[in-house]
């Protein structure tokens, strides 16, 4: 991670960096904190003032905290007594050395103090944009995971829990906002206005916000909590049905957490600018958002925009329990932040909104993400131990989301959703203002299931890996019973799957067609046998809630196949899944998955078919310039060809959320794969947009930019260039930006990461441009950004430092890109802060090594 480093020193002692385990030494415990910012929105610069309470435990001369890019002026013991002050850019911390030493009890720290407001989302940040044609900047706060420390000297770990008294001073015209109600609003020089918020419930110090804008704010009641919604002016009814959401889940998770929200008040926040790093933070009572994640224009919105506001905003306020009531003890413990809430999110969707069929939805798509992830090099257990903030950053992916999530509904599925719910709000009950580790939510469950949960739960949270169940030929006995035996292994898509590994697998097994089930445990090495009342066809993992891989014998997979629209739904999904990753793993045929493909019918659940086309443009990745490439993408046509025929190009009345969202997504996807009809209607659809955008139905306006942008010509590119550049409202020009990236044309993707260089693409979308560019050319976005390494590092998040440019390539399937990462990660990053560089070598191997087993097969099969 590069460190700057801090704006003044004020002695010549040397500063102690972390302690070995990367936290804070001992003996000095914060109390409170009260904290006042004046910041200067031109300057981009702020001055300071904060007093911290802490509790010495142990006599000391010297007290060490956090402090990042801060110029401490001055530091004071019990408002009399200074001290010298070293600061360590590297470790993150500011030491401060008394003449004598400090007492064992209560004292005081009053910190004078400037800071530094960054252009991208770190810290205090300034969001530049344009409203009604007036320049405006927008000030707002991101802390997570360990850059509290830029605003104020602190004892910035989430173990650290205490109130925050916060104030800030507003522009005349402007009003200031954060994580509690204004408390009192005073004249400030300057024709200012002095903000003063309530204090907070304890909490900790990477859950503050602050923000300062020119802003306008509606709001509902929920009980007795005040919801609002804060954006620049003249958009905030763009936030009504997130406002409308958040009222339906605020009251469902109050009956399910058992512990009632404790705020007077909870915002959402938005901004209108973007970030590397993240869509939505979880503040506490002030959650922040990009306006894209959260408000919707009603003229325009689609299926997925719907879905996708309302899942947001359930997994940041899912947060407000898990993660902020409740706070992981240390940063190896982040997914019972993300994986709960990222859980609670897809089951309150699915409970609220059940025609959506959003647990479907998270098995076909995020659980599947977890184990491409999971089975490969480079993965690492949901527990893991982290130090910097470097690893702490990189931890943020889809082990810790997706995987995390994967286990919970395993767990929820074992133990069954009521005594689940009773664990939990036992949890929240023992540990709310405070902070637990993953065994404690494992006790609480436990203590509610009334049998001991981590015997299995440990195997699937403390190693990595994905369990594999194989699966005898089922017999059916003369007592009518069918019995298969059921052995277990691991899944593994390179290298990662030879290490030897047991699990203690929860396995739900059924008959297609029958009601009949059973339950068992699979564990070590030992066969365990399944035994269902009455004769037939046995689907392993029925209901799909377990996170594991099946494999079938030939003969028991072809009767399943024959069967496959007598399962229901979740089950096809699973089936689908398990038969793709088998394929890629080598476990079974690559021919199984697609005589199972071929099997499909135009009529089949749109989920199984976002699933296959998910799956279709995979494996079209993974032929990226191989000879059989073309004849694939003809038969992908010819296969999705009809499926759009029959639920049309255009909605019709009555028709399911899934149909519509497979529509969003089958249009860009036949484009992509060459079928020129799309690609005209795309071209036709996009430039009507710009022309009248009322025009064009609100489910076909982004597919429509995204085949164009795909598919442009350079006059298509110079004319989207043009839109951009005139674009007035910011998320539009956001998009127009991305867009300019996607082009498939080598020239075109060369243009665009030449204009993202300029001073024209604003500095926090120069790496969104670059990732555009990377999805569909990852070598050339790679090499160029390692050749602008200096400018590149101008424009990134302290959060994104280490994995940006080693994350470019990762769609690559080229050997030698993957030799320049390592190379790259050597040279550039310090060896414990390469575990993204690791998985997206990992990744561009496997895609090689797949291509290199599969292209002749899946050559042969598209040429049929």
């Amino acid at each position: 991670m590069k460190i700057a480093a801090a704006l003044a020193l004020t002695t010549a002692l040397a500063a102690p960096a972390f302690a070995e385990n990367g936290r804070l030494p001992g003996g000095i415990v914060p109390l409170a904190y009260a904290i006042r910012v004046d910041p200067n929105a031109t300057a981009l610069t702020f001055q300071g003032a904060a007093t911290a309470t802490v509790q010495v435990t142990r006599a000391t001369r010297t007290i060490t905290l956090n402090a990042v890019d801060l110029d401490i002026r001055s530091a004071k013991l019990d408002g009399t007594i200074p001290a010298k002050i070293a600061v360590d850019a590297a470790g993150q911390t500011a030491t401060l050395t008394f003449a004598k030493m400090v007492g064992a009890g209560r004292h005081t720290l009053a910190f004078d103090y400037g800071g530094k407001i960054y252009q991208a989302a770190t810290g205090m940040f300034a969001i530049d944009y344009a409203n009604a044609g007036k320049q405006e900047r927008m000030l707002v706060t991101q802390f997570e995971a360990a850059d509290a420390r830029r605003l104020a000297p602190m004892w910035d770990e989430p173990g650290f829990k205490t109130p925050f008294t916060l104030s800030v001073t507003a522009p005349a015209g402007q009003t200031a906002f954060s994580n509690m109600p204004v408390a009192a609003k005073t004249p400030y020089a300057g024709g200012k206005t002095l903000y003063r918020f309530q204090p907070t419930p304890k909490m900790s110090s990477y859950l503050m916000f602050l923000g300062v804008g020119n802003i306008d704010r509606k709001t509902v009641m929920a009980g007795k909590t005040e919801i609002g919604v804060i954006t620049r002016k003249g958009v905030v009814d763009q936030g009504d049905y997130a406002l409308a959401s958040a009222k339906r889940i605020l009251t469902a998770y109050n009956d399910y957490f058992g512990t009632p929200y404790p705020l007077p008040k909870l915002d959402m926040i938005a901004g209108p600018g973007s970030s590397q790093f993240f869509g939505a933070m979880e503040n506490w009572g002030a959650i922040f958002y990009f306006e894209p994640v959260l408000l919707m224009d009603p003229k325009f919105q689609s299926e997925s925009q719907k879905q996708g506001v309302f899942g947001v905003v359930a997994h940041e306020m899912a947060h407000q329990w898990f993660g902020d009531l409740v706070t992981m003890s240390w940063w190896d413990d982040l997914w019972l932040n993300e994986g709960y809430a990222s859980w609670m999110a897809s089951k309150i969707s699915n409970d609220l909104n059940p025609d959506w069929a959003a647990l479907s939805q998270t098995l076909a798509f995020d659980r599947q993400g977890a184990m491409s992830r999971d089975a490969r090099l480079g993965t690492h257990p949901i527990v893991q131990h982290v130090e910097t903030p470097d690893q702490i950053n990189q931890a943020f992916d889809d082990i810790t989301y997706r995987k995390g999530e994967a286990v919970i509904r395993m767990l929820e599925g074992a133990v069954g959703p009521d005594v689940f719910r009773g664990g939990v709000r036992r949890y929240m009950a023992e540990h709310k203002y405070g902070n637990a580790v993953t065994d404690q939510l494992w006790s609480s469950i436990s203590a509610s299931a009334g049998s001991d949960v981590s015997t299995y739960m440990h195997s699937f949270t403390l190693q990595a890996g994905v369990p594999m169940i194989v699966v005898s030929e089922p017999v059916c006995g003369g007592g009518g019973q069918t019995a298969i035996n059921l052995t277990q292994s691991r899944f593994g898509l390179d290298a990662s799957g030879k290490k030897p590994q047991t699990w203690v697998v929860p396995v739900n097994v059924g008959l297609v067609g029958s009601t009949a089930m059973t339950k068992l445990q699979v564990s070590g090495g030992k066969p365990a046998t399944a035994t269902i009342e009455g004769c037939g066809t046995p689907i392993v993992n029925a209901g799909q809630s377990a996170y594991f891989r099946t494999l079938y014998t030939d003969a028991h997979f072809e009767k399943l196949r024959a069967a496959y629209r007598e399962l229901k739904l979740d089950d096809q999904l699973g089936l689908l899944a398990d038969s793709y990753g088998l394929g890629n793993s080598a476990d079974a045929p690559i021919e199984r998955y697609l005589g199972l493909l071929d099997t499909l019918t135009p009529d089949a659940d749109p989920l199984v078919w976002e699933l296959a086309l998910g799956q279709l443009n995979g494996m079209d990745t993974m032929l990226r310039g191989a000879p059989e490439q073309t004849a694939f993408e003809a038969k992908a046509n010819r296969i999705l060809t009809p499926v759009l025929a029959r639920i049309g190009t255009t909605a019709r009345a009555g028709e399911s959320p899934s149909t519509t969202q497979l529509r969003e997504a089958l249009a860009p996807s036949l484009a992509n794969f060459g079928n020129q009809t799309a690609v005209a209607d795309a071209r036709r659809l996009a430039r009507l947009n710009f022309d009248r955008p009322d025009a064009v139905p609100a489910a076909q306006r982004l597919p429509a930019l995204r085949a164009f942008a795909y598919n442009a010509t350079p006059e298509d590119w110079d004319y989207l260039h043009a839109k951009a550049l005139a674009e007035p409202t910011p998320v539009a020009k956001q998009r127009y930006y991305n867009l300019l990236g996607a082009a498939k044309d080598d020239a075109l993707a060369q243009r665009a990461l030449d204009l993202a260089m300029t001073s024209e693409v604003p500095l926090a979308l120069k790496g969104s441009v670059f990732q555009a560019v990377a999805q569909n050319h990852p070598a050339m976005a790679f090499d160029y950004a390692v050749a602008h390494k200096e400018q590149i590092s101008a424009a990134l998040e302290a959060s994104t430092a280490s994995r940006f440019v080693v994350g470019l390539p990762a769609s690559s399937g080229d050997p030698a890109v993957a030799e320049r990462v390592d190379a790259y990660a050597k040279a550039n990053l310090p060896e414990g802060s390469r575990q993204s560089a690791v998985a997206t070598i990992a990744v561009i191997n496997y895609r090689a090594a797949l291509r290199q087993r599969q292209a002749a097969a899946i050559g042969a099969w598209a040429a049929r």
